[in-house]
Order: structure tokens, then C-alpha cells, then sequence
């Protein structure tokens, strides 16, 4: 962990049988490796992943709020437990991939990203680790609208191929908006860089209007699904995948460990 968690607060991490967590939301069946990491069963399965989990709330789509305004209003969009201020784990050893620029994405702040656009459940903030090692945000005011900083992401490691490397995607409120930052375990081993941060504090991205918003407002709300996603990946393993709402006004920072 970096942040420590909120007491009472909403928390998740991968199980023993991530097949039958109600709350660990995939689109295939999950399977154990000899070194206690999971693959998905099916390779075809990882062409296209998005793993969702879910508060205690549960996620229920017919109680989810669209209107940004009214969000930004009332702090969350379907449930007071919705994940919010946040920290994102997961570590990752991709083997084969079907293209070399793309990344994986762990986010949040939203519910599903579907269809007909614009999507305002799709709404999200974004942390990328590219597949080179290098590392950006995205913002996503709704499915599907991205607006990237920096455009074409910073260095913060060598090249993941072919071996286990840790990601963190945190994100917060602030008395001025939204802060975000991106933290990379590089060796695999339980030491954690930030690797890069930022502010949303109003004019990063555009056409909110769409959903009933000021222009480029921060995402101030919380969402039903925290989501660990990649696309183009022929083989992939993972583990320590964990979601926490955490404290982020505690001075207590942690920089090693492989606990969520």
C-alpha cells in the first residue's frame, strides 16, 4: 500500500476463488498458476479484458445516476459506498502481445463503459502503463471521450514484456478538485516509485455538456466499478490485485510491500 485505508472503508482484493466472488466482476473463468498468480483459462479471453469490482453495495445498474451535474451534487453515483478515493493494485507479467503500444489500465470513478455514445456511465479516471514502460492519465468525461496527460506518457520503466511489474492508480479529492497519481513496483520486488502526478482542478478535457455538466469539470464522484483492463494481449498472469478507499490526509505513506 501507499495510503493507508479509511477505517470503515471499502475494500477488496483477490481471493483464493476469484471464480465465485460476487464482487469480481470478469468475462471468462479464471485459472491458478503453479506460483499462486492467475491467467485467464481461455488465452482468446485476453484480447479484450475488463475486470470490474464492486463496493458491498453490490453494482446495479437501474440505480445508477448519468447526470454529472446531479453528481457532482451528491457525491457518488449509485451507492454512498461507491469507490471513490482510491488505490488501485495489481501486478501484471505479460508474455505475448497481439500490439506492442498499447498499455494496461486500472481505473474508476464510474460504472460500466458501453453503448450508444456519448455513455455518461462511462466516466473515469484512468492510469496507463504502456506496454514500453511508460505511464500517463486519462481522463474519460464520458464512453467514449479520452483526454490524455501527457499525451504521449513519461518513462517510468524498461519495457513490462516478459516480466511481473506492479501498478498503482490513486486517486483523491482535494479542496480544489481531483488529485492523481500513478505508482510503479519496476523490478517486481515490493519497492514502489511514483512514477507521475496531477491535478484535475477544472479545464482538462471538454464536452461535458453531453451529460448535463459544466465544460471539463472534475470528476468529483464515486462509482459503482473500480476496473482492471487491457486489450491486445495474447498472455497475460496477474496477482495481488487489490481496491481500497483509503486515507488520503494521513501523513503515513508506504513505499514497500506486495499487501494491497
Amino acid at each position: 500500500m501507499i495510503y493507508p485505508t479509511r477505517a470503515g472503508g471499502e475494500t477488496w482484493a483477490i481471493g483464493e476463488d476469484p471464480n465465485h466472488d460476487d464482487r469480481f466482476i470478469t468475462q471468462g473463468t479464471l485459472a491458478r498458476n503453479s506460483d499462486g498468480s492467475w491467467r485467464f483459462e481461455n488465452d482468446a479471453e485476453n484480447a479484450k479484458v475488463r475486470m470490474s469490482v464492486t463496493t458491498s453495495a453490490g453494482y446495479h445498474q437501474n440505480q445508477v445516476v448519468t447526470d454529472h451535474a446531479a453528481l457532482a451534487e451528491r457525491g457518488y453515483m449509485q451507492s454512498p459506498r461507491d469507490w471513490k478515493n482510491v488505490e488501485i493494485t495489481g501486478y501484471v507479467r505479460v508474455t505475448d502481445v497481439s500490439n506492442t503500444g498499447d498499455e494496461i489500465t486500472w481505473y474508476a470513478r464510474g460504472g460500466k463503459h458501453s453503448n450508444p455514445q456519448p455513455f455518461c456511465e462511462g466516466v473515469a479516471y484512468k492510469g496507463d502503463l504502456k506496454f514500453s514502460g511508460r505511464v500517463r492519465f486519462a481522463k474519460e468525461p464520458w464512453h467514449v471521450n479520452y483526454y490524455f496527460r501527457p499525451g504521449d506518457g513519461v518513462p517510468a520503466t524498461r519495457s513490462i514484456l516478459g516480466r511481473w511489474v506492479g501498478f498503482k492508480t490513486v486517486m483523491y479529492d482535494t479542496d480544489a478538485g481531483v488529485h492523481l497519481e500513478l505508482w510503479v513496483d519496476g523490478e517486481g520486488d515490493g519497492h514502489w516509485t511514483q512514477a507521475l502526478a496531477t491535478d484535475d482542478v477544472g479545464g482538462w478535457g471538454s464536452d461535458e455538456v453531453y451529460c448535463n455538466a459544466p465544460e471539463a469539470i472534475p470528476i468529483t464522484w464515486g462509482g459503482p466499478l473500480a476496473t482492471f483492463r487491457w486489450d491486445n494481449v495474447r498472455k497475460i498472469s496477474f496477482k495481488h490485485l487489490s481496491v481500497r478507499e483509503i486515507e488520503p490526509n494521513d501523513d503515513t505513506i508506504f513505499r514497500e510491500g506486495f499487501d494491497p
